[in-house]
């Protein structure tokens, strides 16, 4: 098992997801599963603006690679998010969309190649709770662009790689109590179709040259269950979710080889404190492959789309909060990590080579919120 660990230093939570048998005492706090929405003691509406850094040093040595491959990635996201407030009938919604870059870099002798990425996505999701159990529909679209530039005509090696994916998520759940233990449990489909096109270039010239468009289409299932105790002033909860690998449908002749994404698997443990007006949280996850939520889909396309089943990461979260109870808040969020794994060759995954990389991340943001 591949081990990787992040520790992030300090945050003000609003993007984190935790709830799958009881609503948090911070109101701007997602849930993740739909049954319990109705548990929400304060209804909340509320926008934020994040960013996100990444640097990842990969030391592979094959292809004769001076100092591997670095790769910094950029992520910007903007998210609107409204949640209505218990007990009975209630609906909450959240629309987000999100851009970013990557560029790799390496060195062959003292020729130095990059490559740029550009991604974008857009999420779309709104919950029905009817208090027994909640039903939530998601959808989300993914632009890629990859970039490939080696040499200069007339030696000039060039291609653009394009994928414009759809996917959309149904998800049911259910959370009850019974006196200060709570239970919940939830399941989900996803699936997504879409398009990869490929753009060549004229060696010679650098004018553009033929295209090839391939369809695509994928499926996956996956439940969550957690159980947890809530009382006037501390809650604490654990919980599994597990994904199906996800499946993926294309032509044979699509020029690289394509295979399923592996099983996943997301163990989180959350503990929360409430004052007057202040609340103070922490949750640790231990995440195997690639698991990640619909509106995290870059992040995880970018940083983690090569790991297997086997790649395990510890990821911390401390979370505070001002204002939780009604009114206007403004708060924001500072994260830092350092996480250091052995990953697959991203050149050639297919040959099981992993190599140590070292990625060190950061996010920061502000939201603001009015808690009713």
């Amino acid at each position: 098992m591949r081990f990787l660990l992040a520790f992030l230093i300090i945050g003000v939570s609003f993007s984190a997801q935790a709830q799958i048998v009881d609503a948090s005492f911070f109101p701007a706090m997602k849930t993740i599963n739909p049954g319990v929405v109705h548990l929400r003691q304060h209804g909340f509406i509320g926008a934020e603006l994040s960013k996100r850094s990444f640097a990842k040093q990969h030391d592979v040595t094959k292809y004769n690679l001076v100092d591997g491959i670095q790769t910094d990635v950029e992520l910007q996201k903007a998210t609107v998010y409204r949640a209505g407030k218990g007990p009975g009938f209630t609906i909450e919604g959240m629309f987000d969309q999100e851009s970013g870059t990557q560029v790799d870099t390496s060195q062959v002798a003292s020729d130095k190649r990059k490559t740029t990425s550009e991604a974008s996505s857009t999420f779309l999701s709104g919950t029905l709770d009817f208090k027994y159990f909640g039903i939530s529909y998601a959808r989300s679209s993914y632009d890629f662009l990859y970039k490939f530039r080696v040499g200069a005509v007339p030696d000039l090696s060039a291609n653009d790689v394009k994928e414009e994916l759809t996917y959309t998520m149904l998800k049911v759940g259910s959370a009850i109590k019974l006196g200060p233990v709570r239970l919940g449990a939830y399941y989900l489909t996803r699936t997504g179709d879409g398009s990869f096109t490929y753009t060549y270039y004229d060696p010679n010239t650098g004018n553009k040259g033929d295209t090839e468009a391939f369809d695509t289409s994928s499926a996956a299932h996956g439940y969550g269950v957690g159980i947890g105790a809530t009382g006037p002033k501390l809650r604490a909860e654990a919980s599994f979710e597990k994904m199906s690998p996800i499946t993926v449908d294309i032509p044979s002749d699509y020029p690289e080889p394509v295979n399923d994404t592996p099983a996943s698997s997301r163990l989180s443990v959350v503990g929360e404190v409430k004052f007057t007006k202040l609340a103070l949280g922490f949750r640790a996850r231990q995440i195997k492959g690639n698991f990640y939520d619909l509106q995290d889909i870059i992040s995880a396309n970018l940083l983690y789309k090569n790991l297997t089943a086997e790649d395990s990461r510890l990821e911390t979260t401390f979370n505070f909060g001002l204002g939780i109870s009604k009114g206007l808040s403004v708060s924001g969020f500072y994260t830092q990590s350092t996480i250091k794994t052995e990953e697959l060759d991203p050149i050639d995954p297919d040959s099981g080579d992993r190599f140590p990389a070292e990625t060190k991340a950061t996010a920061m943001g502000v939201n603001v919120s009015y808690v009713y």
